[in-house]
């Protein structure tokens, strides 16, 4: 606590020793005295309110140089990192334009895997297709082959003998005539 000088209180009448002496009698309007220097009070320049805000004031200050010391270590070893992950640095880029030239080569063998089954999808329908053309050429293979046996055995069937070109063999481009000569082996001779 701050010790702090009260002010005197002052009854009215002080005692002089020269009082005494004098032939004027003392009286409450002759109170005060001017022969005595005044009393200097022993007042505290710093009270309380003004020791704390004090003590506020240099607990801040040490706050903020210890926080100002710090965010200069902080800086300097953000500094040093980034130093130390500049090597990195390219071997990431080198990484990523790998990746692109990846994803890139997986997109097109994706495009070309789809154009694949599109191709695979027609080819299928016409697979089908032919397979019914087939089934009902197989069809009429089995009834001629049911015709031919009905057939007797003892008619003799003419030789067939062609002349001219086949159609459709027009390959060689020569316009030569061929002479082809056929028998059929179903009655047996």
């Amino acid at each position: 606590m701050t010790e702090r000088a009260l002010p005197t209180i002052g009854v009215g009448v002080r005692h002089r020793p020269e009082a005494a002496a004098s032939p004027r009698p003392i009286t409450r309007t002759h109170v005060r005295d001017t022969t005595r220097p005044a009393v200097a009070r022993k007042e505290a320049i710093l009270n309380t309110p003004a020791r704390a805000g004090m003590l506020v004031g240099a607990s801040a200050a040490v706050y903020a140089l210890t926080l100002t010391g710090i965010s200069g270590l902080q800086a300097e070893t953000d500094a040093s990192v980034a130093a130390d992950r500049v090597p990195y640095q390219a071997v990431v880029a080198q990484t990523r334009a790998a990746n692109d030239e990846l994803e890139a080569g997986i997109l097109k063998a994706d495009a070309e895997v789809r154009a694949l089954v599109a191709t695979y999808g027609r080819v299928g329908t016409n697979v089908e297709a032919y397979e019914a053309r087939l089934d009902s050429l197989a069809a009429l293979v089995a009834e001629v082959r049911g015709t031919a046996a009905a057939l007797p055995t003892r008619i003799k069937l003419p030789t067939v003998t062609m002349r001219g070109a086949i159609a459709g063999s027009s390959r060689s481009g020569g316009g030569t005539t061929r002479r082809t000569t056929a028998k059929t082996g179903a009655s047996g001779g």
